[in-house]
C-alpha cells in the first residue's frame, strides 16, 4: 500500500477502520489517543496517512 496520496486534493477524505466500523477522521496538530491506536487511509485513493489524525466533529457525537 503507498503512503502519497495520489488525489487531485491530497488527503481530503480520510478515514480510520475502529472494531469494524468505518469513521471519518480529519488531520490534527499533535497525535491524538486514535492516531496512536489506529492508521488512516485516504478514502479517494487507498494511500496510508502517516501524521496525526483526529475523528471528525460529526463522530464525536454520542449516541
Amino acid at each position: 500500500m503507498s503512503t502519497a496520496c495520489t488525489c487531485p486534493a491530497r488527503w481530503r477524505r480520510l478515514y480510520t477502520v475502529i472494531e469494524g466500523m468505518r469513521y471519518k477522521v480529519e488531520p490534527a496538530a499533535a497525535d491524538t489517543a486514535t492516531s496512536l491506536l489506529f492508521r488512516a487511509w485516504c478514502a479517494g485513493c487507498g494511500a496510508e496517512y502517516g501524521h496525526p489524525f483526529r475523528l471528525g466533529a460529526r463522530d464525536l457525537n454520542a449516541a
